[in-house]
């Protein structure tokens, strides 16, 4: 009795307990990777909308300050003659101090610097350079305060940087000046009558390629401490952007009163010579997870500014679009200047 009450399972029994054993293993293994298909792509889609509404909000903000420079016409600012050079600067209009090309746009190609000063820009990817102001004015004196002393000397709320560009402006001319160099009597009567300094300021957005590794980028104007002078340098705003480009907004049609009449990619904006009438910018921006997942396959095709784009390979992607009415060539355009 004790004998047959000790006996271990049959072959059969133990087969079938393998098998089982088996295909609980075989679901759990599933279920797991499931949940980490499932959190990886949750997680990418979750970056790619941050960076998407991260890389928008730099461009729409940047836009709607472009042609912005204080009281004054872009035509109305003069170069100050101690104005230092800016190292690695651009060619043509696109020069830094080129105050009245506030607004291009070119395609980046192969083996050729866009604009002579952007030379990592990802092939067939635009490059967008915009010029302004900030809205940061500082004044000879406090001007809500009408007793305060006025001796011609921006001082209020605090005096000029020697690290910075200004333009100091009221509403018939200004002057484009180093912050280290003699401004101009802000007095009555004087070199620039009641005028307000504003920091210049100077973006070049685009996909950087370096090396393969893909990026929004930017080039600004910032100062050399080392070389002590100005310069165009680089900086890394959004990893894994893919491709940049736009659409432009344009007055096309005389008389002209401030009104989008069309719609221009890049190229046709630059033949046509139309960027004093450019006053809406749509913007699409494509980006991809910063790695791959084998178990996806992107298959989806992608408008934009006018051109197709289909990929492909195992990158999540997500496309962002904005389109931003510029405010001040706006009111250029309509105050027929």
């Amino acid at each position: 009795m004790s004998a047959r009450r000790a006996k271990g399972f049959s072959l059969i029994e133990f087969m079938v307990s393998v098998v089982l054993g088996l295909v609980l293993i075989s679901g759990l293994v599933v279920i797991y990777l499931g949940a980490k298909r499932s959190y990886t792509e949750t997680e990418q889609v979750a970056q790619l909308s941050e960076h998407g509404r991260f890389a928008v909000q730099m461009l729409t903000e940047a836009l709607r300050h472009v042609g912005f420079f204080g009281a004054a016409h872009p035509r109305d600012i003069a170069l100050d003659g101690n104005l230092g050079a800016v190292a690695g600067d651009c060619a043509g209009l696109a020069g830094a101090y080129e105050v009245g090309s506030y607004l291009l746009a070119a395609t980046a190609a192969s083996g050729s610097p866009v604009f002579g000063c952007v030379p990592d820009a990802r092939t067939g990817t635009e490059v967008l350079l915009i010029k302004h102001v900030l809205p940061d004015p500082r004044y000879d004196a406090d001007p809500d305060n009408a007793s305060a002393a006025r001796d011609g000397v921006i001082s209020f709320p605090t005096g000029l940087d020697a690290q910075d560009v200004y333009v100091i402006a009221n509403s018939e001319r200004g002057v484009l000046l180093d912050g280290a160099d003699t401004a101009p009597d802000v007095r009555e009567g004087a070199d620039v009558p009641l005028g307000v300094a504003w920091p210049y300021r100077v973006q070049m957005f685009y996909i950087r390629d370096n090396g393969g590794e893909l990026s929004l980028s930017r080039r600004v104007l910032g100062w050399n401490a080392g070389a002590g002078q100005m310069e165009l340098t680089t900086e890394e705003l959004v990893p894994g952007a893919e491709d940049l480009r736009f659409r432009f907004g344009v007055d096309a049609n005389a008389p002209f009163n401030g009104e989008v009449d069309t719609w221009m990619t890049t190229a046709g904006a630059v033949a046509a010579g139309v960027w004093a009438r450019v006053e809406a910018v749509e913007i699409s921006l494509l980006l991809r997870s910063l790695a791959e997942d084998p178990g996806y396959e992107d298959n989806k095709s992608y408008e934009l500014g006018g051109v197709t784009v289909t990929p492909g390979g195992n990158w999540r992607r997500l496309l962002v679009q904005n389109k931003v009415s510029m405010r001040n060539p706006k009111l250029m355009i309509r105050g027929g200047l």
